[in-house]
């Protein structure tokens, strides 16, 4: 075996892993579920930090937009990127990779060719910066399951569940607990 295979069987292994957890939670998802017990269908708005992908739902989405430079704000918690101006308005935006304990990658820091998405909820206007936006999806209440057992509890408490389609799982994140870490 190489250096290189080496490097990469942990990972891998614990791709597989979670990739086995999520078809299992998948199959128990769909025993037994009406329409009614299941909710109405949700809407939700698909994005990338990274390689890995998110969603929130588009009830608290008000819009996206292009990332300008932000003015930074001094003693600022560590998720604040800055201020931005949106249309005339001041808009806090927040650094999801900070906030889900994400590794930074080759974007960090920078604006360049990324997202804010502005969410409202709670009475607060407040943007997350994005590396892109995929798709907006409506998805059946009954496909969205529980979180990973396997996120850390320190990461968990941030989303409402797991999405699966076309063989990307997608985590749904918490509006009130992304904008409010």
């Amino acid at each position: 075996m190489t250096d290189e295979q080496q490097d990469f069987s942990p990972i891998e292994e614990t791709r597989e892993d979670l990739l086995r957890e999520a078809e299992h939670l998948l199959q128990d998802a769909g025993r037994g579920k009406t329409l009614e017990e299941a909710g109405p269908p949700r809407s939700i708005l698909v994005f990338s930090l990274g390689t890995e992908w998110y969603a929130v739902d588009l009830a608290h989405v008000k819009k996206v937009l292009l990332a300008t430079p932000f003015a930074r704000v001094p003693g600022a918690p560590p998720e604040v990127m800055g201020l931005m101006n949106s249309q005339g308005e001041v808009l806090c935006v927040l650094d999801l990779r900070k906030i889900l304990g994400v590794h930074a990658g080759a974007k960090d820091g920078s604006t360049e060719k990324r997202f804010v998405v502005v969410m409202h909820h709670g009475g607060k206007d407040a943007g997350i910066l994005v590396d892109g936006v995929d798709d907006a999806w409506e998805i059946p209440a009954s496909e969205v399951l529980p979180p990973l057992e396997s996120l850390e509890p320190s990461r968990a408490r941030f989303f409402e569940g797991t999405v699966s389609r076309a063989g990307r799982f997608v985590g749904l994140l918490s509006a009130t607990m992304c904008l409010n870490p």
